[in-house]
């Protein structure tokens, strides 16, 4: 991006006294020219529309209502007495797409025989995965191991072509990935089926390493995977082993490999470590580790000269003071990294500090690992000494600044080191203290300054923490002191991070990603403007009690404007109100309309005329 005479919005962020004075300043990340980024073209050209992939410019998305693809967040629903075993939905993190281990096998009214522990990834495997390998030994694998077929089949064809970002491009790219064999390590909870259905439909022979009871089982019947290969993970110190020696079995069964990937959350370190010990493409343990590790990303981008928030560890009682004194208020505190069930707390003054650090500390150091999750201690036990997590789990609390302003999401395509699409999505104010998510809209409203700030930083975070190839989600605000990151997540967005981004700009994320994992160039055929403009909106419940019926949603259901509306709380399920506790989603819709302006406001008016209407009792 060309320097302005004047200090912008960016420059300004980048004065954080939180930046590491010895790091050079880094490179601007965006050219104004560059197509990876259409929501900051200027001219918007409609004439360009013609380039976009596959017709979707004219895609009649009313007429896809009943299917996948307008999938949402809801998850899948099986027979009832089935004995399918399926992760949750991080209640904190819908759009982020993360899941998390179940808290029990009779909450998720499963057979008494039926084992959550060997049947879902867990923090306790996580927490016992081997360290990556060193750059001599990766060197080593890939010098000794025999080219797969999508290398092969590449090494043939004119690189200009396939890497041309147009539709004959597009069309060479899939005819590679055509009967590619790729293994998903973990299928995700249920709501990501269209992940798979998708991978089918462009010819991939899938293969799904996931626990005995997965509900990616039923895939086969569908014929919508070749293989699934059951893996318990009860032991955790042996999971990744077991792994290993899985993969060997469906090379020799199917072939050579063309790619290790996930697009669950909890995979992403073991995916990692499988694709250097197979010597396919993917992002090293070092990165995506700091990338999960919230300390550790800010001491990336500290090093490399980038704003961050100011910040501080507590790994003491008697730091808790200087941290606060530090860090200033408001501030957040939150576990670096393996404690997905604490949450993150937003504290106002000194006493709040303390009074939260007393209440987290006891839940962490009384954690114990139930059926191969960590479960929190209860903070008001007085025997806090007692849990057995401490092995895997950092103890530890980093406390950062409080970022005001709008938060955005930013999604991005890497491959071959260099970042090929780039697109924004305003986030909708969250519920405090609880930063429990509402809505979003497409394309943003932010002013394209602050736009191209935004972007700007999140291209700059993930190259500080080395990552090179797929589908990245990062979170952003744009504060008082310019662009800050919350974080990088290494795999797409889940809820309507795909639908989004296919419908606005024309990009399929899911075909983006597996490109990427079986080394295939991603340069995907971008509209020069907007194809749709939606917004979209999850209600959270307004008191406590249980759902009587999903009745309420039916007449926007049938509305020529709405996407989607999904109920996300079953009939006869309790469900938590605002003032009583974290606050439960009740249901969802998306809308689409002539301008993004008129989806903001029609969202919005659903949103009102359902408050008093839900029949919670």
């Amino acid at each position: 991006m060309a320097a302005p005479q004047k200090r912008s919005a960016l420059s300004a962020a980048l004065a954080s006294p939180q930046t590491d004075q010895n790091a050079s300043p880094p490179k601007p990340a965006l050219k104004d020219s560059d197509a990876s980024f259409p929501c900051l073209n200027k001219e918007r050209d409609p004439a360009s529309i013609d380039e976009v992939t596959d017709g979707v410019e004219a895609l009649d998305v009313h007429s896809l209502k009943v299917g996948s693809l307008l999938a949402g967040s809801a998850p899948q629903h099986f027979p009832a007495g089935s004995s399918y075993v399926d992760y949750e939905l991080n209640p904190h993190r819908r759009r982020g797409g993360q899941e998390r281990f179940p808290a029990s096998v009779d909450e998720r009214g499963l057979s008494a025989g039926t084992s959550l522990q060997g049947n879902l990834l867990s923090d306790a495997v996580l927490g016992s995965l081997p360290a990556g390998l060193s750059h001599v030994q990766r060197n080593e694998i890939l010098s000794n191991s025999i080219m797969s077929p999508t290398q092969s089949a590449m090494s043939s064809l004119p690189s200009e072509k396939l890497m041309g970002r147009n539709l004959e491009g597009k069309k060479l790219r899939r005819h590679v990935l055509r009967d590619t064999v790729i293994v998903f390590v973990t299928a995700g909870y249920s709501g990501k089926k269209f992940i798979y259905e998708k991978a089918h439909e462009l010819g991939v022979r899938s293969v799904i390493l996931d626990g005995p009871d997965s509900w990616a089982q039923s895939l086969l019947d569908t014929k919508q995977i070749e293989k699934f290969v059951p893996i318990d993970f009860t032991d955790a110190e042996s999971a990744f082993d077991r792994c290993v020696t899985a993969l060997k079995k469906v090379k020799s069964e199917l072939g050579e490999l063309d790619g290790i990937c996930t697009y669950c959350e909890m995979a992403v370190p073991l995916v990692a470590r499988l694709a250097e010990r197979f010597g396919l493409p993917g992002n090293t343990p070092e990165s995506v580790d700091a990338a999960r590790d919230k300390h550790s990303t800010r001491s990336y981008m500290a090093k490399a000269g980038l704003p961050t928030p100011r910040n501080m560890l507590i790994e003491r009682p008697d730091q808790v003071e200087a941290a606060g004194n530090h860090v200033g208020f408001p501030a957040v505190i939150k576990p670096i990294y393996g404690a997905a069930s604490i949450g993150v707390v937003r504290v106002n003054d000194m006493e709040a500090l303390k009074s939260t650090y007393t209440k987290v500390a006891k839940e962490m150091a009384g954690a114990r690992i139930v059926d191969g999750a960590m479960q929190a201690g209860a903070a008001d036990e007085e025997e806090t000494d007692q849990g057995n997590a401490g092995s895997w789990v950092k103890l530890t609390l980093l406390l950062e600044e409080y970022l005001d302003g709008p938060e955005v999401d930013v999604d991005l395509v890497l491959s071959e080191g260099s970042v090929v699409y780039g697109a924004i999505t305003d986030n909708w104010p969250t519920i405090e203290p609880y930063f429990n998510e509402t809505g979003s809209n497409c394309p943003s409203i932010l002013p394209r300054e602050q736009q191209a700030g935004l972007m700007e930083l999140g291209v700059q975070s993930v190259n500080a923490l080395g990552l090179s190839c797929g589908v990245f989600h990062v979170e952003l605000k744009y504060t008082s002191r310019g662009p800050r990151l919350i974080e990088v997540n290494c795999r797409m967005g889940g809820g309507p991070v795909r639908l989004t981004n296919l419908l606005v700009w024309g990009v399929d994320l899911v075909e983006e990603h597996l490109l990427c994992s079986c080394g295939i160039p991603s340069r995907p055929p971008v509209a020069a403007r907007p194809l749709q403009f939606l917004a979209e909106y999850s209600l959270n419940a307004s008191k406590s009690g249980t759902i009587q019926h999903t009745d309420y949603l039916k007449e926007w259901e049938a509305h020529p404007d709405v996407l989607y509306a999904h109920p996300l709380v079953e009939a006869g399920k309790k469900v938590t109100g605002g003032g009583d506790g974290m606050p439960t989603w009740v249901c969802e819709f998306m809308v689409t309309k002539p301008t993004v302006e008129e989806a903001i406001e029609f969202v919005t008016h659903i949103e009102h005329s359902l408050q008093g209407t839900i029949p919670i009792v």
